[in-house]
């Protein structure tokens, strides 16, 4: 005979849905978060404290005062839904290195030559990356990057790290009685250690792609490898204000434990939209402006007589018109949208 064992919540006694991915299992009944496999008693599980639910209200409609794009709106702002979150994330200390291959140009004469020039790099970043695969939150993306971002100094244990940048807390001291006086709800992690190191040395990969190698130009290849030295996982509060204003609904989101916007979905005024025409139709001038003349005969005899000048005569206009063409693109995006995004 088989038995099967069926895992309950620790608070309320409901069974538990598991699958050996989870960390946390939160109770779907009471919402309390359970620990598996005996997770809350490791050392590198955190929680942080969060803001309550009117401080975070406070600063949104002190944001509403003075954000210039609800001039002659702010009564007309109704908040639709307040909710807080405590989102898992996985901090981990890389020990990385790699190459790059790039192609290069140096000046010879009055020629330019192609060069493939190689270089090697080490680093030692500070990754962070959501512990929820399943769905896709912008916040939450936005929150682990600040994180990445920030500049924070790094220690060798990454329990030290994590004091510099916020005050946390073992998960170990979140009793049920503790957890009934928090307002947030607990989400579930998707991921264990072994897939958490194995996404933290993915974006330790793309992190060191955007720190060496160099932009606008031909990669030949790119090599990453490196080890995870110390991790943990922090669940982390994150707050959203949804709001309703001229038949629209958007939100603004709030780091729950420092009160800073993570993040805004914002209503597009009709004045920046006429802001956003203006620089398009600036755009397109320039760039009909400066393609003019190479459609002109006497310019491409200009050209042939020229001599030093001839390349920056028929490069620059080039450029001029690039520019001008991003600029209209850039800009007609966003006259058409009526949301834009805040970071």
């Amino acid at each position: 005979m088989v038995i099967i064992e069926v895992l309950r919540c620790e608070r309320c006694g409901a069974p538990l849905d598991v699958t050996p991915e989870d960390i946390i299992v939160v109770c779907p009944y009471c919402g309390y978060p359970n620990s598996y496999d005996k997770i809350f008693t490791e050392k590198n599980v955190f929680f942080v404290e969060s803001l309550p639910k009117k401080e975070i209200l406070r600063l949104f409609w002190e944001r509403v005062g003075q954000d210039r794009d609800y001039i002659g709106l702010r009564g007309k702002v109704e908040i639709a839904k307040i909710e807080g979150f405590y989102v898992p994330l996985w901090f981990g200390k890389v020990e990385g290195h790699g190459y790059v291959r790039f192609v290069d140009y140096e000046k010879e004469g009055n020629k330019k030559k192609r060069v493939v020039r190689y270089r090697e790099f080490e680093d030692n970043p500070l990754v962070c990356v959501p512990a929820r695969r399943g769905v896709y939150d912008i916040a939450v993306e936005t929150l682990a990057k600040k994180f990445e971002r920030a500049g924070y100094i790094t220690f060798k244990e990454i329990k030290n790290t994590l004091k510099y940048m916020m005050e946390p807390k073992p998960i170990a001291e979140l009793t049920p009685s503790r957890w009934e006086s928090l307002e947030l709800e607990f989400l579930n992690t998707d991921f264990g250690k072994e897939q958490a190191k194995l996404a933290l040395l993915d974006r330790a990969s793309d992190l060191a792609k955007e720190k060496h190698v160099p932009k606008d130009t031909e990669i030949k290849s790119f090599g990453f490898g490196g080890e995870v030295e110390d991790f943990a996982l922090v669940f982390y509060p994150l707050w959203k204000v949804y709001y309703d204003i001229e038949g629209g609904t958007y939100f603004v989101a709030y780091d729950g434990h420092k009160g800073k916007e993570v993040l805004a979905l914002e209503p597009v005024r009709v004045w920046r939209k006429v802001a956003y025409a203006l620089a398009a139709l600036v755009g397109v001038t320039v760039a009909a402006l400066f393609m003019t003349p190479y459609g002109n005969l006497e310019y491409w005899d200009f050209v042939a007589h020229a001599r030093q000048g001839a390349l920056l005569a028929l490069i620059i206009p080039a450029l001029l018109a690039y520019f001008g063409f991003g600029l209209a693109r850039g800009y007609g995006r966003k006259m058409a949208r009526d949301v834009r995004v805040e970071r």
